[in-house]
């Protein structure tokens, strides 16, 4: 069984999507994305023990299948209290199955907004930066609508953005997120539209993670991309080449490990 679980952020290895878990000091769990397949039933069982069948927080980030699919299974085994969703919805199969799982969760279920805030009581907070209040769904484009969040715990912040485009990043530019932040999940798995020079420009992540699937088809992280990310990061790291990602944190200082 698993030792004591430190608080941290696993950028879960779930090939091209995302999936991430945030455990908190106290013993919470929020997952961020589930990846595109079952796959992240195996992950969390590698770091949630064997007896905690308990998710206080999911996020949806947006309709994606590279982000939601794999949602479906763990609503399946876990017991979800909150749930966030984009406002955005998608006439797939998978979303339509993913609503359907949600409705049967009876957890308490949102659509997520700037100035949400997800308290843990325990020094770790979630801020929600967008989308705004009158966000309007655009056609065909879902990845407008990503849920985007800075989590913060002691000296120690995350920046989540999903798939969020260039073109929406300025609306992160808030007073509620750090000027330094320590981890930057690269929106959009390092894609060519995403991680502008005016958002890392103001960031200068410590790190940046790609969260990505070996040679998937759409050529993440572009080349380009990973220049700026060069530029103004520390270091950058990939699922790709290191698996899951763990950052442990008391708050104070970083412990990074990787599983490859």
């Amino acid at each position: 069984l698993n030792q004591s679980v430190k608080p941290g952020v696993y950028f879960l290895d779930v090939g091209q999507g995302d999936a991430i878990l945030i455990q908190t000091p106290s013993g919470k769990s929020m997952l961020v994305d589930g990846g595109v397949s079952r796959v992240v039933l195996d992950r969390l069982a590698d770091r949630l023990s064997y007896f905690d069948h308990d998710i206080d927080v999911m996020v949806a980030t947006h309709p994606d299948a590279d982000h939601v699919t794999g949602l479906i299974p763990v609503l399946g085994k876990y017991s979800t209290k909150i749930i966030l969703n984009s406002p955005v919805t998608s006439d797939t199969k998978i979303f339509s199955e993913l609503t359907n799982h949600i409705v049967n969760e009876h957890a308490d279920t949102h659509v997520a907004r700037v100035g949400d805030v997800i308290d843990f009581h325990d020094g770790v907070t979630a801020k929600i930066l967008y989308p705004g209040i009158n966000y309007h769904e655009k056609k065909n484009d879902t990845n407008d609508a990503s849920v985007s969040m800075v989590l913060t715990y002691g000296n120690e912040s995350f920046l989540l953005t999903g798939d969020l485009p260039t073109t929406e990043e300025s609306n992160l530019l808030q007073e509620v997120l750090p000027k330094n932040i320590t981890v930057y999940k690269a929106g959009h798995h390092g894609s060519k539209y995403s991680s502008s020079e005016q958002l890392l420009s103001y960031i200068k992540p410590e790190y940046s993670v790609i969260s990505a699937g070996t040679n998937n088809r759409y050529g993440h992280p572009n080349p380009e991309t990973l220049e700026r990310l060069e530029k103004y990061s520390k270091e950058i790291i990939s699922t790709i080449e290191r698996r899951t990602i763990t950052f442990s944190t008391d708050g104070k200082s970083l412990d990074l490990k990787t599983s490859k």
